[in-house]
C-alpha cells in the first residue's frame, strides 16, 4: 500500500515509470515505511493490467504470484535470519541458531543465474536488497559488479535507514530517493484513522515515524507503566522497579508483545536524550506529551552526569542481546540512572 506522506513520491515515480534507471536508493529514517512502498512499487512494475498512476491491480497473474511470494522476476535480498552461529554445532536446533543480521555474499552471488536469463513474462525484472547497510565490503562489492554491468530491464530497489553505512562507489551507482518524515499531521491523522490508541503519545515517543507508533502501539501498557517507575525510582528504588520489569518482560513474550532488555534500553536512550535535549534547549524530541515530568526530571539531573549516563547506555545497548541475566542486567542500568537523575546537588 501507499501511505498518505508517500503520495507525491509515487506520483513522481510513475511519471517516470519508462524511464527509470536502473538502481534506486531509498533512503530516510526507519519507520516510515520505505520497504511498504518498494513492495508497492515492484507489484505496480510487475502488474499486467494496471496504468497511469494507480497502483498494483492485485488480481492479474503477475499479482498473483508477486502477493503469493513466488514471482519468476522478483527477489527479495535480506538477512535470512537462520545463519547459525559461525562454530555452533551442526545439528543445532533451528530455534537456538543465532539469527543472521547481515546480508551474505552467497546470496548476492545467488543472483547471477537470475539476472543471466531473460524475464518470464516479457518485462520488468526486480530486486529489492533490504536492508541495504546490511551488507559488509565483501558483500556490497559482489552487488556492485552488478549494479556496474545493468542487465536489461533489471531494477535494483536498495532500501536503507542510513545511506551513510553504504560504499561510496554503491551510493554512485544508484539515484538517491530521499523519504524524509512524515508530516506531523499528516502521520496523527492516519494513526488515528487506522484505529491507534494514544496515537499521539506513540508518535511522540517514535520520533514522529507512524509505523514505528504502531509498533510500538501493542506494548503502551509497559510504556506507561516505564514512565510511572522512573517517577516514582527515588522511592521505589532500582532493585524493586527491576524486578518489575523482569515480569513484564516475561509477560510480554507470552502475550505476544515484541519486547526485550534493548527494548527498555531504547526507551531509556529516548527519556535521557530528551532529559539532556531540555537542560540545552528546553525542548524535547519524543516526549512532547511528557513535557512537565521531563521538566521535573531534568532540573534534578547534571549536565554531565546525564552525558555520561547516555554514553553508558550506549555500550548497555550492543550488549541488550547477550545473555545476561535479566533481572541483574536491569538493575545496573536502573542504579546507574538513578545516580544520574539525583546529580544536581553534586
Amino acid at each position: 500500500m501507499i501511505y498518505p506522506w508517500h503520495k507525491d513520491i509515487w506520483s513522481r515515480l510513475l511519471g517516470q515509470a519508462e524511464r527509470l534507471p536502473h538502481a534506486i536508493l531509498m533512503a530516510g529514517p526507519s519507520g516510515g515505511g520505505k520497504l511498504d512502498f518498494a513492495k508497492a512499487l515492484t507489484a505496480r512494475l510487475l502488474c499486467e493490467t494496471a496504468s497511469g498512476e494507480a497502483e498494483a491491480c492485485g488480481t492479474c497473474l503477475s499479482c498473483n504470484w508477486f502477493s503469493a511470494g513466488n514471482h519468476p522476476d522478483f527477489r527479495m535480498i535480506a538477512p535470512d535470519g537462520g545463519e547459525a552461529e559461525e562454530g555452533g554445532a551442526e545439528n543445532e536446533p533451528a530455534s537456538q541458531k543465532k539469527k543472521s543480521e547481515q546480508i551474505r555474499i552467497d546470496q548476492i552471488r545467488a543472483l547471477d543465474d537470475f539476472l543471466s536469463i531473460g524475464t518470464h513474462r516479457q518485462g520488468a525484472r526486480i530486486i529489492i536488497v533490504h536492508p541495504a547497510e546490511a551488507m559488509n565490503r565483501a558483500t556490497a562489492n559482489a552487488l556492485l559488479k552488478m549494479l556496474e554491468e545493468p542487465s536489461s530491464s533489471t531494477l535494483f530497489l536498495l532500501v536503507t535507514n542510513n545511506k551513510r553505512k553504504l560504499l561510496p562507489t554503491i551510493l554512485s551507482r544508484c539515484q538517491t530517493l530521499n523519504f524524509p518524515k512524515p508530516l506531523p499531521a499528516q502521520a496523527l491523522a492516519w494513526l488515528r484513522a487506522s484505529g491507534v490508541a494514544h496515537a499521539e503519545d506513540l508518535l511522540s515517543h517514535a520520533g514522529g515515524m507512524p509505523l514505528a507508533a504502531i509498533n510500538e502501539a501493542a506494548g503502551w501498557d509497559q510504556l506507561d507503566g516505564f514512565y510511572r517507575d522512573l517517577a516514582q525510582i527515588g522511592q521505589a528504588g532500582p532493585i524493586a522497579i527491576a524486578g518489575r520489569w523482569e515480569a513484564q518482560l516475561k509477560e510480554g513474550r507470552e502475550a505476544g508483545v515484541s519486547m526485550d532488555k534493548g527494548t527498555f534500553v531504547t526507551w531509556m536512550q529516548k527519556w535521557v536524550f530528551d532529559l539532556i535535549c531540555m537542560k540545552l534547549c528546553g525542548a524535547a524530541v519524543f516526549h512532547a506529551h511528557k513535557l512537565k515530568e521531563v521538566r521535573a526530571a531534568s532540573a534534578r539531573a547534571s549536565i554531565a552526569a546525564l552525558f555520561d549516563y547516555y554514553n553508558d547506555l550506549l555500550r548497555t545497548k550492543a550488549v541488550a542481546q547477550h545473555p545476561l541475566n535479566p533481572r541483574l542486567f536491569l538493575e545496573d542500568m536502573l542504579s546507574r540512572y538513578a545516580r544520574a537523575a539525583a546529580s544536581s546537588g553534586r
